[in-house]
């Protein structure tokens, strides 16, 4: 699933498990020099000549997104490496809502910066038909770093528009070495202590714990009374798309295909309907049975993101659902309230029916991220400069600057050539007012997966130090309770990487009937997933579903199924050309 709306950055941030933070900093001990850093495909110069890019004007570029602690690029470190290099700041623009409707809304006005993150395709192909993307194939031949990077995804970029030319990039590509960690349900640590540290996979193994959990801890130590599980189901993607997540817990399907009206099943190589998917019924059932036992939060329904994170903050929450990408922060704020008993682990979760099947469970190895688009807009006064700071940041040099900070000062390189964090590096990446960058810029290129010297360019990323800049002593000791090694053993022992493909390229034409007939799809599954979490019994919910079934086929859900196939089937016979 992870095409959650706001939430596929920080769904990366969690998996590189470091970036934790918009940006990272020092004390600026050096000065602002950019030592240990040297471009490796910068244009050079002979000696007596001046660089041409000295002589040019300072490019402020306005960037909505980033940090609301940090205004201008050149505040950080890595951003004065970037001003030196290009002379080009950014000035970011935070901006709290819907981003999507916010996207939308400046396209009509024709009112959009000269770099714009765009998060679905279909918004994509509105400004790619209204004429604002600006197509990027004339800059290519100058950019031979962003071309060798994304050779893959280039052609399958191109495919989102008619006329088969580059008007976008994305951020965020993954595989499984770097992605490892599932997000089922983290659990207070006190609790797991208090069952004596029991192993939890199952639905019933959850309920049952959860259960005892509100007894032994029915309040906090403020006197609020506790929760079971906290969920943030108020948020767009809410309902939409954690409240069947259960799905990519198996072996068959991931959530390569978003929160929309289909889920793509990797082991037939084929869409599916998401509302009809068997997990996404157990998933829906297993939901519940929380709320009939008291322990799904009663507050769940309309609790946003912010509200939720609250809850865990202060170890209200037994448990929470899903968006668990914060709980480095969540656990640093329990430790400075005196409470680090209460600090929280992910754990994993099947369905009873997952578990006897006991299959691999497939983890998404992004090569389309369509959720993290990224374009250069027809209002950008020098595409061709914006062009050959994206192609440097494409390099090694670039993605290492970007992700792990500066050479000596956030990492080393021991004498097999791996790149080792620092002290600094982790005390940055646990410091909210840090002003290095690390994260700032992901949006000129984050590449997550292995790099060819078998290294992830996030440092932080290194198998040896993951839990050492992730962990704390109290969940480490918790995990080593359970007997497991490291944070994410048990999905290194029962999961394997799907590759996604073409996949979540695969979407209707913003202009196609059909469109209209999905959109009824997933609000009709959102209207009716709450309702069906709070059937009284199973027969309630057994006549609930019926009568759902009833009026969603009325739909003619199958039209859009078999469009989807279509669709997948006609982009694989492209591509083979």
């Amino acid at each position: 699933m992870k095409s959650l709306r706001k939430n596929f950055l920080a769904l990366l941030v969690v998996c590189m498990l470091v970036s934790i933070t918009a940006a990272c900093s020092n004390n600026g001990d050096n000065g602002g020099k950019n030592e240990g850093i040297e471009p490796t495909n910068s244009p050079s110069t002979n000696k007596g000549e001046t660089d041409p890019k000295e002589e040019r004007p300072l490019y402020t570029i306005k960037y909505m997104g980033g940090s609301d602690k940090i205004k201008r690029s050149d505040e950080t470190e890595i951003g004065q490496i970037i001003k030196e290099k290009f002379n080009i700041v950014f000035e970011f623009i935070p901006y709290a809502g819907n981003w999507e409707e916010k996207v939308n809304l400046m396209l009509a006005g024709g009112d959009y910066p000269e770099i714009l993150r765009i998060e679905y395709n279909p918004s994509l192909q509105k400004y790619i038909q209204a004429g604002a993307a600006l197509a990027l194939d004339e800059y290519l031949p100058d950019s031979p770093n962003f071309s060798k990077r994304y050779a893959e995804q280039i052609p399958l970029w191109r495919s989102i528009s008619a006329d088969k030319k580059l008007y976008n990039w994305q951020t965020g590509q993954s595989d499984f070495k770097n992605n490892v960690r599932g997000l089922d349900i983290g659990t207070r640590i006190d609790v797991l202590e208090k069952q004596g540290y029991p192993n939890l996979v199952s639905e019933d193994e959850w309920i049952n714990y959860l259960k005892q959990a509100m007894k032994d801890f029915p309040k906090t130590a403020s006197g609020q009374k506790t929760i079971g599980m906290a969920v943030p189901f108020g948020e767009p993607w809410g309902m939409a798309g954690i409240a069947g997540i259960m799905y990519e817990k198996g072996g068959r399907y991931t959530g390569v295909a978003g929160n929309g009206a289909v889920i793509f099943d990797h082991a037939n190589n084929q869409f599916v309907d998401y509302l009809k998917n068997e997990y996404v019924v157990e998933s829906l059932k297993f939901f519940n049975k929380l709320y009939r036992e008291g322990i799904l939060d009663k507050e769940a329904f309309t609790d946003k993101y912010d509200q939720y994170i609250e809850k865990l903050n202060s170890g209200r929450a037994l448990s929470g659902w899903y968006a668990l990408w914060g709980l480095s922060g969540v656990n640093q704020a329990l430790i400075k309230a005196g409470q680090p008993e209460q600090q929280y682990i992910v754990l994993p979760v099947r369905s009873n029916t997952q578990v006897e099947r006991n299959e691999k469970r497939l983890i998404m190895e992004l090569d389309l991220v369509p959720f993290n688009n990224t374009i250069i807009t027809k209002n950008a006064k020098d595409p061709k400069r914006i062009m050959e700071l994206l192609d440097w940041a494409s390099t090694d040099e670039g993605q290492t600057l970007i992700q792990s900070g500066i050479k000596d000062k956030h990492y080393t390189v021991d004498a097999q050539g791996i790149r080792v964090p620092t002290e600094l590096f982790t005390t940055e990446s646990l410091n909210a007012d840090s002003k290095v960058g690390i994260g700032l810029f992901s949006f000129l290129g984050l590449d997550a997966r292995t790099g060819e010297d078998g290294q992830a360019f996030n440092v932080g990323s290194n198998p040896d130090y993951v839990d050492k800049l992730s962990q704390t002593a109290e969940t480490m000791n918790a995990f080593e309770k359970l007997g497991w090694k490291t944070s994410v053993d048990y999905w290194e022992k029962t999961a394997v990487g799907a590759k996604s493909g073409i996949v979540p390229s695969i979407k209707m034409d913003p202009n196609s009937p059909l469109i209209q007939t999905e959109q009824k799809m997933v609000e009709f599954r959102v209207k009716n997933s709450a309702k069906l979490m709070m059937a009284k019994d199973d027969a309630e919910f057994s006549k609930i579903w019926d009568d759902v079934i009833k009026e969603y086929d009325k739909l003619n859900p199958d039209d859009v199924i078999n469009e989807y196939n279509k669709l997948y089937q006609e982009a694989s016979a492209e591509l083979n050309k």
